[in-house]
């Protein structure tokens, strides 16, 4: 059984199944929830430490799915060069990418790091042009102004940086946030072809697998060995570790992949980037953060792109 006969089965999800636009809008805001998390656990974990424990959520979640789903660990139909693709996406869009995405925001501040973070959109429309020869169309060009757009109007606020941050640290941060935005670009780009042929969610599983790998050997390091310990000794701090995890690695990640299946890399990546947005509304109500007309005036040029990028618009080059 695989992953879309498996929600058809449900009746109601049957047509989210296959529609990636619905499910890289589902993403963004999954995503959005864990970044919220994330914030908080990121005050006391190191970012290696913190993406290797959240990986390994999704690694041990992801078997029991496989065995009860039916799908083989080990298809008979799959090239070792679509392993090799897996593996490597994994280590440069999950281990270094989520690394430097969990990193950039110690160096820059929320609101500085938000507008670096801008650039994941473009960029992955930029390697899927470069590297899959997706088509660019005026309606992509338009939703991916807006969406760019609506996120340094809803995130960037002058008075909100931190004041006592250096010219080099500011310079270091935006240079690790724009490493990461691209690393996860080429990441996705570099799975693209294998998820069209592939089952998602074993792919998921050997994306997580090669990124867990190499994070465990980080970890063991002599520098972030001791938070490496305490972070997996169980205890209470494994309530909001666990529901972090889930949410960020397993759930954000499953939906984040089947958007890119079942729609093009570009179109999926814009409309994961209303996440960005999202954020601070969901920051109103739970973290009590105030909603300026900034931020409103967001909501409203990201949903006017999303609307522009469902409309049948001519084709700029293929």
């Amino acid at each position: 059984m695989t992953l879309a006969s498996a929600l058809e089965s449900l009746g109601g999800l049957g047509g989210l199944a296959t529609n990636g636009e619905a499910l890289s809008l589902l993403c963004a805001f999954i995503w959005a929830v864990a970044v919220i998390l994330f914030a908080k656990l990121g005050k006391e974990t190191p970012p290696v430490v913190l993406n290797l424990f959240k990986g390994a959520v999704a690694v041990v979640l992801l078997p029991p799915t496989l065995l009860v789903l039916g799908i083989p660990f080990f298809p008979a139909n799959v090239a070792w060069t679509d392993w090799v693709q897996l593996l490597a996406s994994g280590v440069i869009g999950i281990s270094l990418a989520d690394t430097l995405f969990l990193a950039s925001p110690n160096r820059l501040g929320a609101g500085r790091n938000a507008i670096v973070d801008c650039l994941y959109a473009p960029m992955t429309v930029l390697c899927a042009w470069l590297l899959l020869g997706d088509p660019v169309t005026w309606k992509l060009l338009v939703a991916l102004a807006l969406m760019v757009s609506a996120i340094f109007v809803g995130t960037w606020d002058p008075r909100a940086d931190p004041e006592h941050t250096s010219p080099a640290r500011t310079r270091a941060g935006i240079a690790i946030g724009a490493l990461a935005m691209l690393l996860m670009a080429v990441g996705i780009v570099i799975a693209k072809p294998v998820l069209d042929r592939s089952d998602l969610l074993w792919a998921m599983l050997v994306r997580m697998t090669g990124a867990t790998a190499f994070l465990a050997g980080q970890a063991l390091l002599p520098r972030w060995r001791k938070a490496t310990v305490r972070i997996f000794t169980p205890g209470r701090h494994w309530i909001p570790l666990l529901t972090a995890g889930f949410i960020g690695a397993y759930l954000a990640m499953l939906v984040w992949l089947a958007g890119m299946k079942y729609t093009s890399v570009s179109v999926a990546s814009v409309l994961n980037q209303t996440s960005t947005i999202i954020v601070p509304l969901l920051a109103a109500i739970f973290l009590r953060e105030r909603l300026t007309w900034r931020k409103l005036l967001a909501v409203c040029m990201g949903f006017a792109g999303v609307a522009i990028l469902n409309l049948r618009l001519p084709q700029l080059w293929a």
